[in-house]
Order: structure tokens, then C-alpha cells, then sequence
């Protein structure tokens, strides 16, 4: 069921992300002439009037963008009230608040026709500081591990998983202590005698390369051994490595946090004020308007 309700979320995505990138697609070949004019000639060009933040191009723009920052805050929301923490699947809403978080301030860069200054400038970078924080804060989550119910595990609860996979590896695919050394060679060996810094950032790439590596066999590991046990002893490898990496990773997370929310903030308030000024001015969308 949950497998279910987890592909019709992708399909959702899926197609928004594709009407996204349509969108975004369109607005650059429509107005690319319009942007790579001079500033100071924009007033005199043809596009001028709908590609300008205030007109019906940019203007529609920024009203879709801003109306995705604002939904960011659903995410945090659901995570803290209550009454919303039997609204779905947490990593759904999760996957939905990237999607927002990447594709609201491409449409507010657009919106802004490659201009800013001013205060709304302070808004505009903070929103590019959370999207870069976001994408580092996806980054250090994965790392994490969590049980079936997406809950953290501690490091106790880690070592008594790998403890339980290399008993099933001994047990029923007869892997030894010379297939185990390899293993624990494998896991760490890429990430000794670096910084922790460099290790966790060269994690992906070390991890790309292990199923190469289980499949080629490794020193004391039969490349004969099914996938079942390779699947195993990947399993292993990944949670090793992430234990190796356990405390660093908890502690940016938290400092992640730290730095996040309060941009968050910032690009949220500065952005309020920016609608009720051009609201205050008159600035209307004049969607359709000649």
C-alpha cells in the first residue's frame, strides 16, 4: 500500500517537475533577447511591458515563486504540529518541499529578470542561501541512518545492525574473519587519514564504486558469493563507513539547523514586505492586459 501511495507521489512529482522545466524552458526562449539586453535599453524593448517583474510575464512569475516559498513552511509545520503528524508519510513531504525549494527561487531569479538590488536584494540572496543549505541539509539527512519508520538511529543501534548482518554473512554464506578484515578494509580504508570533512564529502564517490567492487570480489571475499550476500555485505559497508562519519555528521546537522531557519526567515519577512510595497503602489497582475 505504502509502495502504492509512494509511486503515485513520484508520478505527481514527475509531471511537475516536467510542466516545471516547460515553463521555465519557455520563459527563457521568450524573453532570452529581453535578458540579454542592456538595462538601460530594457525600457525600449518590445518585451519590456511582460517581461519585467511588474509585468504579466515577470509579475506572474513572482506570484508563483513567492506563493512556493511560503508553501516551504508546510514541511516545518507538519514536522512540529500535532494534528499533522498523521497528514502522510514524512518523507513525501518531504520530496514535495525540494521541489518547492528548488523550483520557487529559479522562478523568483526569472521573476526578477536578472536585476536585484535594493532591499529585496537581502531576500533574494537569503533565499539562495537556503537553497544551497537545503540541498547540503538533504546531503547530511541521507547520511543518517534511520530504521523502517524513518527514525535516527544512535551508533548502538548501528553496531548491533552490522553485529546481526556479519553473524547472517558468517551463518549462512560462510564469509570468515579473512572475508570480514577485507570488508572492514573496504569500508574505512577510503576514508583514512583524511580530514572528516573530506571524507564525508568524498562519500558519495567511494560509494558509487562499491558495488563494482563487491561484484569484481574484493581480497578474502569470493566474487562467488550470491547477491544476496553482496547485498549484505553493501549494507554493511554503507552503515560502517556512516558510523566512521557518525558524530561529524550529527553534529552539522544540528549546526545545519542553526544556519538554515534563520535565512529562512529573513528571505520570508523581507519578501512580505516586498507584496505589501507593490500592493501598497498599486502593482497589480495585469494578467491578459495589452
Amino acid at each position: 500500500m505504502a509502495d502504492g501511495r509512494n509511486k503515485v507521489h513520484s508520478v505527481i512529482l514527475m509531471m511537475l517537475s516536467l510542466a516545471a522545466a516547460g515553463l521555465v524552458a519557455w520563459v527563457l526562449w521568450t524573453g532570452s533577447d529581453y535578458y540579454t539586453t542592456s538595462l538601460p535599453e530594457r525600457p525600449h524593448h518590445e518585451d519590456f511591458r511582460a517581461m519585467r517583474p511588474a509585468g504579466r510575464v515577470g509579475h506572474g512569475l513572482g506570484i508563483l515563486g513567492s506563493v512556493m516559498l511560503v508553501a516551504l513552511l508546510i514541511y516545518s509545520l507538519r514536522k512540529r504540529m500535532r494534528i499533522m503528524q498523521r497528514w502522510g508519510d514524512l518523507s513525501v513531504w518531504l520530496r514535495y518541499h525540494i521541489f518547492l525549494g528548488v523550483v520557487g527561487p529559479i522562478l523568483i531569479t526569472l521573476h526578477t529578470s536578472f536585476k536585484v538590488d535594493g532591499l529585496v536584494a537581502v531576500s533574494y540572496w537569503s533565499m539562495f542561501a537556503v537553497a544551497l543549505s537545503g540541498v547540503f541539509g538533504r546531503y547530511l539527512y541521507q547520511q543518517i541512518p534511520r530504521n523502517v519508520l524513518g527514525e535516527t538511529l544512535s551508533s548502538d543501534d548501528i553496531e548491533s545492525r552490522n553485529e546481526s548482518i556479519l553473524v547472517e554473512l558468517s551463518e549462512n554464506h560462510g564469509v570468515g574473519d579473512k572475508g570480514v578484515a577485507a570488508l572492514e578494509k573496504l569500508a574505512i580504508g577510503p576514508l583514512e587519514n583524511r580530514p572528516a570533512l573530506v571524507a564525508l564529502f568524498i562519500l558519495p564517490v567511494v560509494n558509487f564504486m562499491l558495488a563494482r567492487q563487491l561484484q569484481s570480489g574484493v581480497v578474502g571475499f569470493s566474487r562467488e558469493l550470491g547477491p544476496e550476500a553482496r547485498k549484505l555485505a553493501r549494507n554493511w559497508v554503507l552503515q560502517t563507513r556512516r558510523l566512521h562519519l557518525f558524530h561529524l555528521i550529527r553534529d552539522l546537522f544540528h549546526w545545519w539547523h542553526v544556519f538554515h531557519k534563520p535565512f529562512a526567515l529573513i528571505m520570508i519577512l523581507i519578501m512580505i514586505v516586498h507584496v505589501a510595497v507593490a500592493l501598497a503602489l498599486g502593482y497589480t497582475w495585469e494578467f491578459g492586459s495589452q
